[in-house]
């Protein structure tokens, strides 16, 4: 694994942030909890770690949480809305008539948080880095942006994107929470190893690379990262934001439902429908239940036993689909069609769907040639006790079909490692599995680093190493597709293809995202784009 993958070992990052005086014990214990005793301390507990704090490389939702902290766009979604913006960085911004060159214009007086302006050029510097890195979400701008030269800086104010043809969903990408975030590239460079723009040193370490409201204090990866306000953000304060915001990872179910009961934690996501039930009798505290882009799946590695296509249709018919949906998730979810959620831009209604069915599957593993006995290996996340469950009933229906489906548990940091890692095919578990949103509302945006073949390994999500030329060719028609009914067309080939022909993973549900808040806390916002992060600088406790 190189020094430029976007998911590090939890051993680099525990060692990273131990040099940079960031570990446990942490240096301001009293003030944070000074901070909520006046209840000024904004708690959220999660199940999973953030694992790179780098914006440029990181490409899991856990990290992005972290990353809303000290980083920003230059526009962002505004509140709810999936196609409406406001700004951020930038105060102002426009497009020529034919949507190719679009212009922002920066607002005076931002710095990063150690006080460097944050001027037309550094901006610039900062897609110039995103750009040659090349890692992780960097097809977001990538896409619309072949050289870091299309992107000028004028004046001190004044930043262009010359993206060489109309490119009218533009907008929607530079807004996206995953990638295009301001850094100090300047101040980066100079912990650069290896030509790597500092990447290895940001990916635990923020410290004067962002413009946000808040900065990380104190980072104990697996555990807890403290958060305090950046006395110098352009905003300005109030005096009724958190002044301290606190991510403590709280991997069992069980215990995050009791701290959201108990007050010691402001918001909680990820439970059981059972824990969801009884919290939504409880007055002290309130439930945001919520249709997004996100989809879940189970990817399948493209080699060993799930080398052909059979075998992997297998699979599909394999999974107990209705089970999960009705029985785990119980109302709070709705079967999957496709690999594409309703909401999103692009959307196939019509694709095939698998039913569950046991014959059927036994037979593809025959024709595939997978003998009775085989052994699939499925690697998840500890911590989300649905996602257990589903797995053990998809382990007893394979066993129906001859074939061992053996359960690994690791912490997400792990799982991050291996899914966005380049490990080889034949080193990969058989299953791994996941969810994906769009980082902006476009299906090929959603599709293209789940499938591509060019999206292996630390170069996005592709994580079975799946490869189809005909996807390939759809993705290719669908990104600059001349109208609407190209678009569409090409879309919906490839989602088929990824549905029944050939699929990549099976894709079995969309969840509502549940997020259960104190009752005192104002400010909230779901957004079905920006899934799984909060905008701390507009949170209040009333």
């Amino acid at each position: 694994m190189s020094t430029l993958d976007h998911t590090v070992s939890r051993r680099r990052v525990l060692q990273t942030a131990a040099a940079a005086g960031l570990a446990a014990p942490f240096a301001r214990r009293s003030s944070v909890a000074d901070a909520r005793q006046a209840g000024k301390m904004l708690v959220i507990a999660l199940n999973g770690s953030p694992t790179n704090l780098d914006p440029h490389s990181s490409y899991d939702y856990r990290s992005a949480l972290a990353i809303r902290g000290p980083y920003e766009t230059l526009i962002a979604l505004d509140g709810k809305e999936t196609d409406k913006y406001i700004g951020a960085i930038a105060e102002s911004w426009t497009a020529n008539e034919d949507k190719s060159v679009w212009t922002f214009t920066i607002r005076p007086g931002v710095t990063f948080q150690n006080g460097d302006p944050c001027d037309a050029e550094a901006v610039r510097l900062s897609f110039e880095r995103f750009l040659t890195l090349g890692l992780g979400p960097v097809n977001v701008i990538g896409r619309f942006v072949a050289d870091p030269k299309q992107i000028t800086a004028p004046d001190a104010s004044t930043v262009v994107f010359d993206l060489g043809s109309p490119q009218p969903i533009f907008e929607a990408a530079i807004a996206s929470q995953y990638g295009p975030l301001i850094l100090n590239a300047k101040l980066a460079k100079s912990y650069e190893e290896d030509g790597d723009w500092g990447s290895a040193w940001a990916q635990t370490n923020t410290e004067g690379l962002g413009t946000g409201a808040y900065r990380i204090t104190a980072f104990d990866p697996g555990r807890e990262m403290i958060m305090e306000r950046y006395e110098g953000y352009w905003g300005g304060w109030s005096g009724e934001e958190f002044e301290t915001i606190a991510l403590r990872v709280v991997e069992e179910t069980e215990t995050r439902r009791q701290l959201i009961e108990k007050g010691d934690a402001d918001i909680v996501d990820n439970l059981t429908p059972e824990a969801l039930d009884e919290l939504a009798k409880n007055p002290d505290v309130a439930l945001d239940r919520s249709y997004s882009t996100q989809v879940m799946y189970m990817t399948m590695t493209e080699g060993g036993a799930l080398a052909s296509p059979e075998a992997r249709q297998a699979m599909c018919y394999a999974f107990p689909y209705d089970q999960v949906v009705n029985d785990i998730y119980k109302g709070y979810a709705k079967r999957a069609v496709g690999p594409v959620a309703e909401l999103c831009r692009g959307f196939a209604p019509g694709v095939f769907q698998y039913p569950t069915d046991l014959a059927r599957a036994k037979e593809l593993f025959a024709a595939a040639g997978v003998a009775e006995g085989t052994e699939i290996v499925l690697m998840q996340e500890a911590g989300d006790e649905k996602l257990k469950t589903a797995s053990q009933l998809f382990q007893a229906n394979l066993a129906e079909c001859g074939v061992t489906l053996t359960i690994e548990t690791v912490d997400l940091a792990g799982l991050n490692e291996v899914f966005y890692g380049d490990a080889p095919v034949e080193e990969r578990p058989g299953v791994l599995p996941s969810f994906w949103w769009p980082d902006y509302n476009d299906a090929y945006n959603h599709l293209y680093p789940q499938v591509d073949c060019d999206s292996w390994g630390s170069k996005g999500a592709n994580a079975g190493f799946y490869c189809n030329e005909q996807v390939d060719e759809g993705l290719v028609v669908a990104k600059d597709a001349p109208d609407a009914a190209t678009y569409e067309a090409a879309l919906t080939q490839v989602q088929q293809i990824l549905s029944e022909e050939d699929p990549s993973a099976i894709y079995y549900m969309q969840p509502e995202w549940t997020t259960v808040l104190r009752a005192g806390i104002s400010g909230f916002v779901f957004n079905p784009i920006y899934i799984g992060t909060y905008d701390f600088y507009r949170l209040r406790k009333v």
